[in-house]
């Protein structure tokens, strides 16, 4: 008899069903390879997938593994807020409804707090690792290439690690983050240059009810266009920040995946000490789409 394994689908940065960022949650995965999580996760062909394991890390309430289509990762933001909002929500149909988790990840722990209206859980705050600042764009003229655009729409950008390792591109408008058109070859040129996982592409807004819309593309994870990056938009944070010379406070909402019909929205909170970050957190809203069984041979 074949094994079945039961998952968990949610769609994360968003309150409503079928957008936002979506995420396939293996809550008891029992003892699977490292190529069989892989081969899952390529199978369900979202972003992430996530399986969650017991963790021997003292104070530790899950250990979660996090797989894109083509390789794992040790950190990224809308799976670690879906995984901890299914754990929460098998937790508080047993006992108080949980407060906070902190998952074991590649990157170390990651402390999720959990706010709630009713029974029902509001919000999930991330606690992300502090940013670490790389070096500026190096060729505007190539990653405009890759972004589809004329270089002089560029207007900055750099790498920002925070468990990942981004390019941040920031471009005059966001009708120019709108119309770019990614351009595989050269995408993947400028990956491999900067040695990132992806290109977060950006423009300030004034006079919504976000003050960002972002694009992320992500070829050589095999996730063409992401629908919403929640460990890019807090290195965006941080990099913010930095290039504002670090006010005391900034809080970002991001708008994300309108492009490719998966609006999402990611808030982002930075705090600076004596002019470095010293905290940032990214939140979202998660809600639950589905469940299914994947057989194993």
């Amino acid at each position: 008899m074949r094994r079945k394994l039961v998952y968990e689908q949610v769609d994360v940065f968003t309150k409503k069903p079928f957008r936002g960022n979506q995420l396939a949650v293996f809550p008891s995965p029992g003892k699977l390879t490292k190529n069989q999580m892989q081969l899952i996760a390529r199978e369900m062909n979202f972003s992430e997938t996530t399986f969650i394991f017991p963790s021997k890390a003292k104070d530790t309430d899950a250990k979660v593994l996090i797989f894109t289509p083509a390789r794992e990762l040790p950190f990224a933001g809308h799976p670690t807020l879906g995984t901890a909002f299914v754990i929460a929500s098998k937790k508080k149909s047993r006992t108080k409804k949980p407060e906070k988790l902190v998952l074991e990840l590649g990157v170390g722990k990651i402390e999720v707090n959990i706010k709630y209206t009713g029974k029902d859980i509001k919000l999930l705050v991330m606690h992300q690792p502090t940013p670490k600042f790389g070096s500026a764009l190096q060729n505007r003229g190539q990653a405009a290439r890759a972004l589809g655009m004329e270089a002089h729409r560029i207007v900055g950008g750099g790498v920002v690690s925070n468990g990942g390792d981004f390019l941040i591109v920031e471009v005059e408008s966001w009708e120019v983050v709108r119309d770019a058109r990614l351009n595989i070859v050269e995408a993947v040129r400028v990956i491999e240059r900067h040695n990132v996982v992806g290109l977060f592409l950006f423009a300030r807004l004034e006079g919504k009810r976000a003050n960002v819309h972002a694009r992320f593309f992500a070829p050589t994870l095999d996730v063409i266009e992401d629908p919403a990056t929640g460990s890019a938009a807090g290195a965006l944070g941080g990099y913010l920040a930095r290039i504002l010379k670090f006010p005391l406070r900034l809080q970002l909402t991001i708008e994300q995946g309108i492009e490719i019909r998966r609006p999402s929205l990611i808030f982002v909170d930075v705090t600076c000490d004596r002019g470095m970050v010293s905290e940032v957190t990214v939140s979202g809203q998660v809600v639950r789409v589905g469940e299914g069984i994947i057989y194993l041979s």
